[in-house]
């Protein structure tokens, strides 16, 4: 299935094609040549992926690929859905000396998370939760990844405007 005609949106309200499901233990990305899902790596030891992952189409990254998103919605959604989202934060992330950075969304029609509008309303702790990822992700991939800190809803509006324009 193709998903190259999946329009970016604007940056307050910007669709994901979803890639990997809450729980996952296996990397799925979008390969731009074949247009076609893959299966990138298969993990060890229960590593699983704790939000629904996936990326913003008509965007380039800092890493040169589609702009990376968590959906942190209160229910998980199949892996190739279209979901409309809104930010609510990114993770700055340096991945193998290279910009990474990760959008944190949630869904636009998510009913369970309606109130939610910045990171800090969130009823969990998502510091914790993306540290113990990217580090054992680091582990499991044999590479090195940091995260250089956490920023607003705002930042994250810019970066998906700059993704979008770097893409055309």
């Amino acid at each position: 299935m193709s998903y190259e005609h999946i329009p970016f949106g604007t940056p307050e309200k910007f669709n994901v094609v979803v890639e990997i499901q809450k729980g996952g233990q296996v990397k799925y990305e979008y390969d731009e040549e074949w247009h076609e899902i893959k299966v990138s790596a298969i993990f060890k030891n229960g590593f699983i992926f704790p939000f629904d992952y996936g990326y913003v189409p008509q965007t380039r990254g800092g890493d040169g690929d589609h702009l990376d998103v968590f959906v942190l919605g209160s229910q998980s959604v199949q892996m190739g859905a279209i979901v409309e989202c809104r930010p609510i934060g990114m993770i700055e992330l340096i991945d193998r000396g290279e910009k990474d950075d990760k959008i944190l969304a949630i869904p636009l029609n998510d009913l369970g998370f309606e109130n939610i509008k910045t990171l800090e309303d969130l009823p969990f702790d998502y510091k914790g939760i993306f540290e113990e990822f990217f580090k054992e992700l680091a582990i499991q991939r044999n590479k090195t990844m940091e995260i250089k800190g956490y920023r607003d809803e705002k930042v994250a509006m810019q970066e998906l405007e700059l993704a979008n324009k770097n893409f055309k």
